[in-house]
């Protein structure tokens, strides 16, 4: 019988002979759901300790036929890896059975947590009636760099802190408050993120207010819900590169000054068709952008119609962005509205450096869609290299 120490002196020997031998076995074998590396064991007994060895774990419950065998098998693992090598990545999905016991997830996820984990990914399948509630532990730990988050429930937290994260994916997330200032508690323990997706996250208050606390942030991805009544706060977020945001609602706060966005995203939901001044809205958005190099905006063409006068004035003073920065500006879901038209016009024609303007229009007739092509050609351009591109 192997005493410990034993056991893992014969682990670390076979690790030194699967390097020598398989320089690239653990790289391979890191990219493999765990359930798939421990059947390479099969391919040698020298082999059986190697995927015990590997820093990555990932576990799907729908590999299994119940979760009394997949919960059965994370034990196993658990127990057969050396409590002395640490856990680097771990990927947990499970909670589609009718046996799925969250107490057993919680004593996983408090493991990795006391292994050094960086890369923390928990997709849970549960339903919302009975969400999966987050340990508190994962909240404070210290050494994570990416977290992603699928269909939990934060509780109540006196604090978060995350000194080293750096990428933040919360998708279908319920607080255990829906006002946004427990939201902007947890992005405040977040001090060096640099890539925040937020996805569904149930918000129904909604306030105005600056947070600055996202100093490094490189890259945001916003999608809200329909039913959510909030928008996310553009202060958040100021500090990003690049910016990808869902509105389901007029934007009823200041648009502070993006100074680092290069690449613009904004997705029109189909509940912001009757915001009478949208355009005008996305003239100060350009305003605030003076780096401003690729714009898209994207209008859910479902339940549209023209919503009367937009009292369009051009503004009397052109954004820095469009006078020497923009290059490509798409517009998608365009059906050639007054207020459409009158702000596609604007871009060409003082769009200095703008190279390509693309128009993708809803699911209309092919001789209004040339109607369409013939009017925006008219339009005087600002750049003598633009294109226009329609499809």
């Amino acid at each position: 019988m192997l005493t410990p120490y034993r056991f893992h002196m014969k682990l670390m020997m076979t690790i030194g002979w699967s390097h020598q031998l398989f320089p690239n076995a653990f790289h391979i074998l890191s990219f493999l759901p765990t359930k798939q590396s421990a059947a390479t064991s099969i391919l040698s007994k020298r082999w059986n300790p190697l995927w015990l060895t590997l820093l990555a774990l990932d576990f799907d419950e729908q590999n299994f036929p119940n979760f009394g065998t997949f919960r059965h098998f994370v034990y196993s693992v658990m127990l057969l890896r050396n409590i002395t090598l640490p856990i680097r990545s771990f990927r947990l999905k499970c909670g589609n059975s009718s046996d799925f016991n969250p107490h057993d997830v919680n004593r996983f996820i408090h493991a990795v947590v006391q292994r050094g984990i960086q890369n923390l990914n928990l997709y849970l399948l549960t339903p919302m009636i009975r969400c999966f509630k987050l340990p508190q532990c994962v909240l404070t730990c210290n050494s994570l760099t990416v977290l992603k988050l699928k269909r939990l429930t934060i509780q109540h937290f006196s604090k978060v802190n995350f000194p080293l994260l750096k990428t933040l994916h919360l998708n279908r997330i319920r607080f255990f408050s829906l006002h946004p200032s427990f939201l902007k508690r947890f992005l405040c323990g977040c001090p060096v993120l640099e890539d925040l997706h937020i996805q569904y996250v149930l918000l129904l208050d909604y306030e105005c207010g600056e947070f600055n606390g996202l100093l490094k942030l490189v890259k945001a991805n916003i999608i809200n819900s329909t039913y959510s009544n909030w928008n996310f706060l553009f202060s958040w977020v100021r500090n990003a590169k690049f910016l990808c945001v869902k509105l389901n609602r007029p934007y009823g706060c200041q648009v502070p000054a993006f100074l680092n966005l290069t690449n613009l995203k904004i997705i029109f939901g189909s509940t912001t068709n009757d915001w009478l001044g949208k355009w005008k809205w996305m003239t100060e958005v350009l305003e605030n952008c003076p780096k401003l190099q690729n714009l898209t905006i994207h209008e859910d063409s479902s339940g549209r119609h023209e919503i009367g006068n937009d009292d369009w004035v051009d503004p009397s003073i052109v954004p820095k962005c469009l006078s020497s920065e923009l290059r490509t500006c798409s517009l998608i879901g365009y059906e050639g509205m007054k207020c459409e038209f009158q702000f596609a016009e604007y871009i060409l024609k003082n769009a200095k450096a703008l190279h390509t303007m693309k128009i993708s229009a809803s699911d209309v007739d092919l001789s209004i869609k040339h109607q369409m092509l013939m009017k925006l050609s008219l339009c005087p351009r600002g750049s003598t290299t633009c294109k226009l591109s329609f499809d």
